[in-house]
This record gives C-alpha cells, sequence and structure tokens, in this order.
C-alpha cells in the first residue's frame, strides 16, 4: 500500500514538474514575444525597421494611427512608442534611444540631453504637426471681471496680482505637461512684453500663492467661484457636452497662449540612411486618411489650424490674437523656480554698495505709493530683498554676503559663500541687519572681480553660480572709464567656459550709469539694468533666485 501512495506521489512530483517547466516555456515564450513584438508585422513578418518615438500623452494615439499606414510591405516600419509628458519625457529619450520626440510644446527642446536633436529643418525638424489653444474657463462673474480688465493674459495677470480681486488659478503642474508650462508661461510671459523682465518674475511670484496646482493627469478644472482653470482646447472638446451650463470661456484678446506639438528627431537618426528614411515616412503619415482622422479624434488641430468638429464647440470663441511666440529658455526656468524651490538651487554671492556723500540718501520707493508719503531708504529696501531672497532660495544651496566699504581692500566679507541650511539662513538674516550705509568712495570694482573670482573657484555643477551686484554709484565708478575697463580685463582673463559664472547688476536710480556698466561689460554677457523703484529690486532678487537674470 505504501509503494503505491509513493509512486502516487511521485508521479504527481512528476506531472507538476512537467507543468511548471510547460508554463516556463509559455512565460518565457510571451516574453520573446513581448521583447521581439516591436519587430513583428501584424501578419507574423518581422518589419527591417523599428522607430522608437517618444511622445506626448495627448497626440500618442495619433502616433499610433500614422504608424499603423507603414506596417505594409518588405519594406514596413514599425514604431514603438512611450507616452511620457514633461519633464520626464526629457529622460526617456535617452533610455529607450528615441528616434524621434514629439512633445507637446516646442519649449521642452531646452530639456533634451547635450546633442541628441537634430539641427532645426533636418528631416522637418522643429516643424509643428498640430497645436491646441489654451482657454481661461471660469463663471460668468470672473469672466466679465476679466473683460472689463482687458479681456486678455495680461488682464488675468493684474487681477491674480491684485489679490483684493477675488480672482484665483487653477493650473496643471508646470513641469509635468505643456498644458501647464504654456499656460503659466503666457501669465509671465503677458507682463514680460508690456512692463519687462524684473515685472514679469514678480507677477509670477505674486501669483502663485493665489494659484492650485494640478498634480494629476486630469485638466486644471476650475473648482468654485472666482477660479480660472487654464485648459487647451484638446481636453474641453470631448467634455463640452458634460460641462457645467454656466461656464464661460475666455480667450486671450491681447494673444493666444498655443500649444505647438513639435517634430524633434534624433541627430543620430537623421545620420541612419535607413531610419531617415522611415522618419520621412512617419512624418508624412501624419497627413494620410487615417493621420488626419486621428489627430481630430484627439481635439486637436493640424498645421492648418482647423478646430475639429465636436459637438457643442460652437461655445469656445475662435481664437483670433496672435499667439505668443514659443517660450525662451530662461523663461522656461523661470517659470520652473516659480513651482519648484529645487529649481532656485543657487551658489550665489550678493555685493552690497549704498553709499551717500551727505550721510542720507533717497530710496527708490514703492512705484505704488502716492505723493508725499515716506519713501523706504535704499539700504532698507535691499535688506527686505536679501531676507525674501534667503527665504527663497532650498536647503543646500550656497549664499554669500559682501559689502563695500571704505579703508582696504574696499570691501568686507560679511559672509563667506556658504552651504545654505537653518543655521545658515540665520546668520545670513543677522548679516543683512548689519549691512550699513558708507561713504562714497571706490572698492566697487575690486569687490566685483573678487567676488568673481570667488565663485568661479567655488564653482559648483549641479547649481547656478553667479555674483549680484546691487548698487547706487554714488562713487561714479560707471564714469571712470579706465577703472571700468580694467577690472573688464580682469574679469575677462579671470573667464572659464568650463565654469561660467553670470554677472547681474542692479543700479538704482541711475539709468545713464546702468547704460555705462551694460556696455562696458558686454565681454563678460552681464545682465545690467536699473531699478527706479522698490518693486524693481524686489523683481531683480525674485528673478536672481530663478537662475539668474537675463537680456
Amino acid at each position: 500500500m505504501g509503494k503505491h501512495q509513493a509512486g502516487r506521489r511521485a508521479l504527481g512530483t512528476l506531472f507538476r514538474g512537467l507543468v511548471l517547466l510547460l508554463a516556463i516555456g509559455l512565460v518565457a515564450g510571451a516574453g520573446w514575444y513581448v521583447l521581439r513584438g516591436d519587430e513583428a508585422a501584424g501578419d507574423g513578418r518581422t518589419c527591417p525597421t523599428t522607430l522608437r518615438v517618444v511622445a506626448a500623452s495627448s497626440i500618442a494615439n495619433v502616433v499610433s494611427a500614422a504608424g499603423r499606414t507603414l506596417r505594409a510591405g518588405t519594406d514596413c516600419v514599425l514604431v514603438d512608442t512611450t507616452n511620457a509628458d514633461g519633464r520626464p519625457a526629457a529622460a526617456q529619450l535617452s533610455q529607450v534611444s528615441a528616434d524621434l520626440w514629439i512633445p507637446d510644446d516646442a519649449a521642452w527642446d531646452t530639456l533634451a540631453p547635450p546633442q541628441f536633436l537634430a539641427a532645426k529643418g533636418t528631416l522637418n525638424a522643429y516643424d509643428t504637426l498640430a497645436t491646441s489653444p489654451i482657454y481661461m474657463v471660469t463663471d460668468p462673474a470672473t469672466a466679465e471681471k476679466i473683460k472689463v480688465a482687458g479681456g486678455g493674459w495680461l488682464a488675468l495677470a493684474n487681477l491674480l496680482n491684485a489679490h483684493t480681486s477675488g480672482v484665483k488659478l487653477a493650473v496643471r503642474n508646470p513641469a509635468m505637461s505643456g498644458d501647464g508650462m504654456v499656460a503659466a508661461g503666457a501669465v509671465g510671459e503677458a507682463v514680460w512684453l508690456e512692463k519687462g523682465m524684473d515685472a514679469s518674475s514678480l507677477a509670477l511670484a505674486n501669483m502663485l500663492p493665489v494659484t492650485r496646482t494640478v498634480n494629476h493627469d486630469l485638466a486644471a478644472t476650475p473648482g468654485a467661484p472666482g477660479e480660472v482653470g487654464l485648459i487647451p482646447e484638446y481636453a474641453l472638446l470631448a467634455t463640452l457636452r458634460l460641462a457645467q451650463t454656466d461656464r464661460r470661456y475666455v480667450i486671450g484678446t491681447d494673444h493666444t497662449a498655443l500649444l505647438r506639438y513639435t517634430w524633434l528627431p534624433s541627430a543620430a537618426a537623421a545620420k541612419n540612411p535607413k531610419r531617415a528614411a522611415a522618419l520621412k515616412r512617419l512624418y508624412a503619415a501624419f497627413t494620410s486618411q487615417e493621420g488626419k482622422r486621428a489627430l481630430a479624434a484627439a481635439g486637436l488641430r493640424g498645421p492648418d489650424n482647423i478646430r475639429p468638429t465636436f459637438d457643442g464647440a460652437n461655445v469656445l470663441p475662435e481664437p483670433t490674437a496672435k499667439p505668443f511666440e514659443v517660450l525662451a529658455p530662461h523663461h522656461v526656468q523661470h517659470i520652473f523656480a516659480t513651482w519648484d524651490p529645487e529649481d532656485r538651487r543657487s551658489n550665489l554671492l550678493i555685493i552690497v554698495d549704498i553709499a551717500s556723500t551727505n550721510g542720507s540718501t533717497s530710496a527708490p520707493g514703492n512705484g505704488s505709493a502716492s505723493p508725499g508719503t515716506t519713501r523706504q531708504q535704499p539700504i532698507d529696501v535691499l535688506k527686505q530683498g536679501c531676507r525674501q531672497l534667503a527665504d527663497l532660495m532650498p536647503v543646500g544651496s550656497r549664499l554669500g554676503l559682501w559689502e563695500v566699504s571704505t579703508g582696504q581692500p574696499g570691501y568686507r566679507k560679511l559672509l563667506p559663500t556658504d552651504r545654505l541650511d537653518d543655521t545658515t539662513r540665520t546668520t545670513f538674516t543677522r548679516s543683512v541687519g548689519n549691512l550699513t550705509v558708507h561713504r562714497a568712495g571706490p572698492g566697487l570694482l575690486d569687490a566685483i572681480v573678487a567676488g568673481y573670482q570667488s565663485i568661479r573657484d567655488d564653482w559648483r555643477d549641479d547649481m547656478f553660480n553667479q555674483v549680484f551686484i546691487l548698487t547706487d554709484d554714488q562713487n561714479k565708478d560707471s564714469a571712470n572709464t579706465q577703472a571700468v575697463d580694467e577690472m573688464v580685463k580682469k574679469l575677462t582673463e579671470l573667464k572659464n567656459p568650463d565654469k561660467p559664472v553670470t554677472i547681474s547688476v542692479v543700479v538704482l536710480s541711475k539709468k545713464d550709469a546702468a547704460d555705462r556698466l551694460k556696455n562696458s561689460l558686454k565681454p563678460m554677457d552681464a545682465y545690467v539694468d536699473n531699478a527706479v523703484n522698490a518693486d524693481d529690486v524686489q523683481a531683480a532678487f525674485i528673478h536672481v533666485v530663478a537662475g539668474g537674470l537675463h537680456e
């Protein structure tokens, strides 16, 4: 009896072993199929070419539809698509050895790995495949406020900066999608075009406290009266029949905020004849009937800028204003730094030069102050800006503070540049309190050279490395041509292309002095500007934290 039981156990063990081997074989076969599936045509044949494409999720179905038209014939092409948006998409390019990137806006190109992208015009590089305008979506009362304020993106920016207006914002995370980056950028860009760079930096900083950031994949739908959601047309079209009847859709009257889905082939694919030929075929497939149908189904406009047909689309006003230009790299960085403290990481030295021949000085006052009101002294404005800057910089940054003074060497190091943490932040704030007005005298130009050398010698490859100078030019250093030329000569000799250091100079209330320094410092690609009021100074501090001041 025991032998029969043992025999059955042995037979059972053998059977289970065979089943296990069969299962392993099936899994292995399935795994091989998955790994090799990108090279198999629908009828079991293998295609000689596979294109690996990283595409924004909102156009991925269009890419797949266009790719299906290439599967026929002995020279068939298979398109292997990875869906990825925003900054994570740029990281995918190297991981999947992408031949092509189709982001939801051309401004993302600044995040591509070095030398990854083909030059503009190569294999249609930088052509726009599709577009989608961005709407301000809100309740009737708030829509009327925008209309009364001007009806455009500048009107929205002004309402958001006037915190008493009751207007708030909802936008997708700018780092995670073009929906967010282009939408947030439109608010800042409208101010930039109207009032300049510094005013734009201040507007975005002031806007953030009244903004709800949407961190999931859904649209930034307004959730309460007074809130304005910034939503692209493609995301609205499919939901118009379900939308609230009292919702209003505002399109900018001053500019159109526009997503531009951009064709960005890799340089490596452009050099490979087989892949280059496949890319040309895929590009042409977007204008095929299947490609056009998929584009319309995705709610995207083609290069012809014609809105696809959807039920209820007539409630969306047609854009008529000229589109904003594609956001420049520095503008994109400024948006990221507004939302994420980690993008404000800098190795920064501040040099302060405030002097007076009579012991007191009139300050650039707050632009909103009425005539006859007491204006802040320059030194107090700068102290306020320094404290705000330290609060905005993340732990792990590096921050130092020097002050131009009388005597030798003409400046003193109130706080040597050091790693920023809670302790050094407190020390920095205390050092700011020790800033004083000094008698007019030489020292500024020597301080700039020494400060530049200090940051260059302490250069960090994971941060923005910069020297930020604020001066009232009471000593008229800007007019001392020989001394300024000597300073520029020394700076040029210290310049190291492998260790770039940004020089930013803000001159208080002296445009002629700012113009002279701006011209003299051109060999150093320095930023020089004039601040006429306290808001200008505050904006300059905020912009420096966002990665440095630029023309």
